[in-house]
């Protein structure tokens, strides 16, 4: 598993750049059976973990994904 140490604001970044990746692959006529099927539950932990960060609430957070772990730890801003 990979980690990084990021700003808030990276880290932000981070969540809306999976957040889009997610949802042109669920719209896509290519997405793959367990995207369709991951996906609405994988976005709405993508969409409260936005918000949890962007808050201050979260500041270590394992990047729920399809395929790959990555832990995210936000420095002290």
């Amino acid at each position: 598993m990979e980690e990084f140490f990021v700003s808030r604001a990276s880290a932000v970044e981070r969540i809306m750049r999976a957040r889009r990746s997610l949802m042109k692959e669920m719209e896509g006529a290519s997405a793959g059976a367990y995207a369709l099927s991951q996906g609405p539950s994988l976005l709405d932990k993508l969409e409260q973990l936005l918000f949890d960060v962007r808050a201050g609430r979260i500041s270590d957070f394992l990047m729920p994904s399809l395929n790959s772990k990555v832990r995210i730890l936000v420095m002290a801003d």
